[in-house]
């Protein structure tokens, strides 16, 4: 059983990105990986071919800024997509990583969903670190479990908006979610855990695929601290260099923070949960069995 990974990059050097390390986690599970990469001249391509694995497949894109708003990330996922020859296919981005000791139970899960027939993708929880790789930002407000693993062969599958989920296509225009075995094998999300500067940078420098005005931001001031809880885990083996010299470490929760309407809307819907036990967050699969 053939598994390919896709994934895209542009300043990933520049940005902060843990890119490598994110390449290098999934090479414990995939067996081709297929990357995307912009033209910006920052040494991304280049730290990319000095590791030196002749399962990584380099396509050189280009990044436009007319597409709609966020779309140019949905773009180069799909050209990195549709170039994978795997059956089915890992779809991570540069701030995101996968622990080794799931690679092992994930192969198993592929091969038993794609026996099943019914399943479309395999969907993954997720550790969302935000301020610092010690603290993990739970609740409602964030995205829970996406089918990041999903099966090519006799499937349509495109990508919506800014990339952060994968569906089905058919007949020419209607859309549905990926039907998705549950697997708890994660994915750990490092882009909240980036220095400060990488942010105020990235914003800076991407505006521009937004349609949006640059600005400055301030983003770790602006969270609700009562949904950051301390991550007691381990990190993939893999990001060990990057979370030595890269992460931001400096960042310690608001005690005075002021919630918005937003926010006490989100802690409502966190009680909520705690209560009926149910999920309130959005989600972008239909679970099924095997």
């Amino acid at each position: 059983m053939k598994i390919s990974a896709c994934t895209f990059i542009n300043r990933g050097m520049s940005l902060g990105y843990p890119f490598i390390e994110s390449i290098r986690s999934a090479l414990h599970l995939v067996d081709e990986f297929v990357i995307a990469v912009g033209p910006e001249p920052d040494g991304t391509r280049e730290r990319i071919e000095a590791i030196g694995d002749d399962r990584i497949r380099i396509i050189d894109t280009t990044w436009s800024p007319d597409a709609p708003k966020g779309f140019v990330y949905s773009q180069q996922t799909m050209i990195a997509l549709y170039n994978c020859t795997g059956r089915w296919v890992l779809s991570l981005q540069g701030d995101e990583a996968i622990h080794e000791s799931d690679c092992a139970g994930l192969r198993d899960l592929v091969i038993r969903a794609d026996a099943d027939g019914r399943a479309d993708a395999i969907s993954m929880p997720y550790h969302h670190f935000y301020g610092r790789p010690d603290l993990v930002a739970t609740g409602p407000r964030w995205y829970r479990r996406e089918a990041r693993l999903v099966r090519m062969a006799d499937r349509r599958v495109i990508v919506p908006s800014d990339a952060q989920y994968l569906v089905n296509i058919s007949g020419r225009r209607r859309l549905s979610y990926l039907k998705a075995v549950e697997s708890n094998a994660r994915i750990y999300h490092y882009g909240w855990a980036r220095s400060l500067e990488s942010h105020v940078r990235k914003i800076e420098s991407t505006a521009e695929f937004w349609q949006e005005p640059p600005r400055r931001a301030s983003p770790y001031e602006s969270m609700d601290p009562s949904i950051l809880k301390p991550f007691t885990g381990s990190h993939p083996a893999e990001m060990a260099p990057w979370l030595e010299t890269s992460a931001n470490r400096d960042f310690e929760p608001d005690p005075d923070f002021k919630p918005s309407r937003k926010d006490r809307r989100y802690r409502l819907k966190g009680m909520l949960e705690r209560i009926t036990g149910r999920d309130l967050s959005t989600t972008h699969v239909r679970p099924i069995r095997l």
